[in-house]
């Protein structure tokens, strides 16, 4: 059994969030767009179809449809750690043959290999998955010395289909 506490902070639960958003159809569709208004205006420029004062509308709506997203997501983040008791509070993480153990004062669950979705590998994170939408989220730096022989754990009970690396 390998055992880590877990100590939430905001820049890892913004790279989760940013990644959840950002990997699904919708994400990317909203940074084509945005990339789409900014060159739009830039030809539309370039050929004198339009002025300056235009070129920077469109350009500060391109910045809009780009950057919306992450701000969002970096101060929803910010909101999760001081209000969310999951993210506010330390949680200790069991890795066991039988599956994964999270405690957090009073409270335990446990639950098996067999119920674990899937996995997802971000720059800061590993999300596990439990259901659909929900997922125990874990810093990679609250892994320390065990972060390898937990990783190789998760990857021999979920099989490499069903660990997403980014």
């Amino acid at each position: 059994m390998k055992k880590i506490t877990v100590h939430m902070t905001k820049e890892a639960l913004f790279d989760f969030l940013l990644f959840h958003a950002y990997s699904k159809f919708t994400g990317f569709l909203v940074n084509i767009l945005g990339l789409a208004v900014a060159f739009m205006g830039i030809i539309l420029y370039v050929t004198d179809r339009t002025g300056t004062a235009n070129l920077v509308f469109y350009l500060a709506a391109a910045f809009l449809f780009l950057g919306y997203t992450p701000i969002q997501l970096k101060r929803r983040a910010a909101k999760q750690i001081k209000i969310n008791p999951e993210y506010a509070k330390p949680v200790d993480y069991e890795f066991s043959e039988d599956g994964i153990k999270v405690v957090q004062e009073e409270r335990s669950v446990s639950h098996s290999w067999e119920e674990i979705k899937k996995a997802v590998v971000t720059p800061k994170t590993i999300g596990i998955y439990y259901e659909d939408e929900k997922a125990m989220i874990i810093p990679k730096e609250d892994f320390g010395e065990e972060f390898v022989s937990i990783f190789q754990m998760i990857a021999m009970h979920l099989g490499t289909s069903r660990i997403r690396m980014r």
